[in-house]
């Protein structure tokens, strides 16, 4: 590129992008010149080729691409002292010119996915303080000989209580990145509601009572109905697998949803399981999801040393007081932030609590 052709150039470029290429070009360290004003060695102002090449891998890049490119740009033009004024990392070299590219895309934080509502538990709205009716004995039928007499039986009845547990999440969001479309309001509002909803799966399974938490699952089952494995073998896994479907329907539960909830490392050892050189359980479970004929759902929710199995998970309750309720409040404006608040409350009960049994480990 010879000196009239660069003065086309910069003229077709208009007097402001051409004065803030110039100014980039002398900003860059081999651009500037020396105390004695002086040229130095590989200054893109050193030979009309130089300033050629600077000028052609910034305009034909339009300055809309990544550094990476802008940088392969350089290079096409084959000049190795160049190459070296384009120093992208460097503000006052030509990277000033390079915009930061942002994607639209967030990757998502690692949670485990909500095991509960899968099993299909019945859910039950309430507020505040709900009482539900349990009959907890039943009359007695016996047949009478001559001049028997027949003692009196009656029926009896309990109820169980769901209380409204709150549990909430609070947090400060940057202005900017609400602001930020494809990112905003809707991104930070679904990664609330996953948080939520991980809360509550946590404490359907895992919750202890203590405090404001409500208990779950493990806390509630019935004592008969959780038994330790009697061992690892073969001959173990599947007469404790056999107990633990035979439990709730001895004790007369009707069959409905039936389902396991195993955490991933335990469904893996059923599956490596063989006798006589065959695998056990892996057919059924990679072929059709099921372990002894009933889906299992996996879950790191649930301690690795449990295997469950509930007859009808509609026996489980999954109490909302109320919806999640998501709400904005500026009371970080001199920082530019917005707290996100949100609320939920509710309680977990079993309706009937031998309807669910438990291998321990």
């Amino acid at each position: 590129m010879n000196r009239e052709q660069i003065t086309e150039m910069v003229k077709a470029l208009g007097p402001e992008v051409a004065r803030e290429l110039i100014d980039a070009a002398a900003r860059s360290a081999p651009g500037r010149v020396g105390k004695d004003r002086a040229t130095r060695e590989g200054s893109v102002y050193a030979s009309v080729a130089n300033f050629g090449a600077f000028t052609k891998s910034v305009i034909a890049l339009g300055r809309r691409t990544s550094a990476a490119e802008l940088s392969d740009a350089a290079k096409l033009f084959g000049n190795a002292d160049v190459q070296k004024a384009v120093q992208l990392s460097k503000f006052d070299s030509a990277g000033v010119l390079v915009p930061n590219q942002q994607s639209g895309e967030v990757i998502e934080f690692l949670r485990p996915d909500a095991a509960l509502l899968k099993r299909g538990v019945r859910t039950q709205p309430f507020k505040g303080e709900l009482h539900m009716g349990m009959q907890t004995g039943t009359s007695v039928f016996k047949w009478v000989g001559e001049g028997e007499t027949v003692p009196k039986s009656a029926p009896k009845y309990g109820k169980i209580v769901l209380k409204a547990h709150k549990g909430m999440v609070l947090t400060d969001i940057s202005n900017d990145l609400l602001r930020t479309p494809g990112i905003g309001d809707a991104g930070v509002g679904e990664d609330i509601r996953a948080t939520v909803a991980d809360g509550l799966d946590d404490a359907g399974f895992n919750g202890d009572g203590t405090g404001a938490a409500p208990k779950g699952l493990f806390v509630q089952l019935d004592a008969g109905q959780v038994f330790a494995s009697t061992g690892t073998t073969a001959d173990a896994y599947l007469a404790d697998i056999d107990k633990a479907v035979e439990l709730p329907l001895t004790a007369h539960v009707r069959m409905g949803t039936a389902a396991w909830v195993i955490h991933p490392t335990r469904a893996t050892a059923l599956m490596q399981l063989k006798d006589t050189g065959i695998f056990i359980f892996r057919q059924e479970m990679l072929d059709k999801g099921t372990i002894r004929s009933f889906p299992f759902v996996m879950t790191t929710r649930v301690p690795v040393t449990r295997i469950t199995f509930c007859a009808d998970w509609r026996q489980f309750i999954y109490g909302i007081d109320e919806n999640l309720i998501l709400s904005e409040h500026d009371t970080r404006a001199e920082y530019d932030e917005t707290t996100i608040r949100a609320i939920v409350k509710g309680d977990f009960k079993l309706r009937q609590p031998k309807a669910f049994s438990s291998i321990t480990y």
